[in-house]
């Protein structure tokens, strides 16, 4: 059982083999004391408490220095487990840090492109034309004046999508709103004659 018990020990790197040979020897020992105590204690020696005393005091000294190693090896594992732990504490402040900036990065572009639309939009609160556009696969709509309808059409104004409203916008604006964030929608009909209205 120590055998095994040794052997996990050695490949667990708790211990070294030079420790083990040395605890091995240390109870070969002991066993020969023993054996030697109880044939003097059959001849009718009675020394008891001298060798009692021997025999406490060394099993306490062998203990520390098989224990000492074992201390290292799990200070040592300790110390692995504390530097992994660091490592993984600073990837997932890394990560946090990439996610902070790139929300702040979509918070910044996102700001940009409601200045630059509301500052570029033509839409006329007074239009009474209805002007048909599809995205995707659903059609929508949008009031137009007719000068504005005929620029649509002549792709001198496009159309993009701010807080679920739609703007008449210069396709200059459009070109600049898609430098910005790629996945915004510009519909310009100068470009694409099949999304006539």
């Amino acid at each position: 059982m120590s055998n095994s018990l040794s052997d996990q020990l050695l490949k667990a790197g708790l211990v070294t083999q030079n420790q083990i040979d040395q605890s091995e020897e240390k109870k070969q020992q002991q066993k020969a004391r023993a054996k030697s105590k109880a044939k003097d204690h059959k001849a009718g020696k009675n020394n008891k408490p001298n060798t009692s005393r021997q025999n406490q005091s060394k099993p306490k000294i062998a203990t520390p220095n098989t224990n000492k190693p074992a201390k290292k090896g799990g200070s040592d594992l300790a110390q692995f487990y504390q530097q992994r732990n660091q490592l993984e504490r600073k990837e997932r402040e890394t990560e946090e840090q990439a996610k902070r900036e790139a929300a702040a990065h979509r918070k910044k572009v996102r700001k940009q492109l409601r200045e630059l639309i509301a500052e570029h939009t033509k839409n006329d609160e007074e239009a009474s034309v209805r002007f048909n556009f599809v995205v995707g696969e659903t059609v929508k709509y949008l009031y137009v004046t007719e000068e504005q309808q005929q620029a649509i059409s002549d792709g001198k104004l496009s159309i993009t999508f701010m807080d679920g409203k739609r703007c008449l916008i210069p396709p200059e604006i459009g070109v600049q709103i898609l430098a910005l964030d790629n996945s915004k929608i510009v519909i310009n009909f100068k470009d694409d004659e099949s999304n006539s209205h």
